[in-house]
């Protein structure tokens, strides 16, 4: 299933998706993660996995199952993909 949360910066998106880690146990997969287990913290889900977008490419444990995102432009960019305009369905 895809589940996707968009709204404009500083609405809680990152905070949403890590609840949402929290309560399905699944792993966040970002681009700092070191920045990331800060604000975990801060939102009460500390005890969270977190792993950047390297980690998940190159280690099969993680690929394709049980992982949310942080800031698909971000993953976009590191695969790289240079988009200068994308449209989809809502």
């Amino acid at each position: 299933m895809i589940k996707k949360i968009i709204r404009e910066p500083g609405s809680g998106k990152t905070k949403d998706i890590m609840k949402m880690c929290a309560e399905e146990g699944a792993t966040f997969v970002c681009k700092n993660p070191e920045a990331m287990e800060v604000k975990a913290h801060a939102y009460g889900c500390g005890d969270i996995e977190i792993i950047s977008y390297q980690d998940y490419i190159l280690d099969s444990k993680y690929n394709k199952y049980n992982c949310y995102f942080d800031d698909i432009d971000e993953l976009l960019e590191f695969l790289g993909f240079r988009i200068k305009g994308f449209g989809g369905n809502i």
